[in-house]
């Protein structure tokens, strides 16, 4: 592999879990001061670098798995460990992939957010929106099968995404008062 690919690679399957590694540590390694924490990040990096990455199905895991084996090697080398470090090695767990209670509600609760949206869409533009995003079409086949231009596709689901980024917009902006049970009509009147 080469230099380019390979840091194609590690930006694309190893760089966007790196701030979630980092608090990951400060939450479960609690003495480690933050030019350690960098250390540590870093030597990880340098690990990745010297192996064959096309061999590693899940970055995230194994990036993980070598800070928490870095940590085991330092445990091991310095001649004092304080039990405390020990305990939060051991107790360290590589954060799972699948998705909690919490993140599966999250998720639905947005699917049903945008599926609000995109029903409020003009007929063509929400049956354009549709075919790209959803069944995965190019304009070329939504061009086909709706009988219009490629152009006229490319207004509607210009439009579609538009308004669709506004509804979601509106509605998240309106959502910490919703959230507080408080609506539009409530916050206003206790404003007086």
């Amino acid at each position: 592999m080469d230099d380019q690919t390979r840091h194609r690679w590690v930006a694309m399957h190893i760089l966007p879990h790196e701030g979630e590694a980092r608090g990951w540590l400060r939450r479960h390694i609690h003495r480690l001061a933050p030019a350690d924490l960098d250390d540590l990040i870093q030597e990880a990096y340098a690990r990745l670098w010297n192996v064959e990455l096309r061999g590693i199905a899940n970055g995230r895991s194994y990036f993980f798995t070598v800070i928490r084996n870095l940590l085991t090697e330092q445990a091991r080398r310095a001649r004092i460990v304080p039990m405390e470090r020990m305990s939060e090695i051991d107790a360290l767990r590589i954060p799972s992939e699948e998705p909690g209670p919490h993140r599966r509600v999250s998720a639905l609760q947005e699917l049903e957010r945008l599926e609000r949206a995109v029903e409020q869409l003009p007929k063509q533009s929400q049956y354009a929106f549709r075919l790209q995003k959803f069944c995965g079409l190019s304009q070329q086949e939504i061009a086909r099968k709706m009988s219009i231009s490629e152009k006229t596709v490319e207004k509607h689901l210009a439009t579609a995404l538009f308004r669709v980024t506004q509804a979601l917009k509106e509605e998240m902006a309106d959502a910490p008062a919703s959230r507080l049970g408080v609506g539009k009509y409530d916050s206003a009147r206790n404003k007086d």
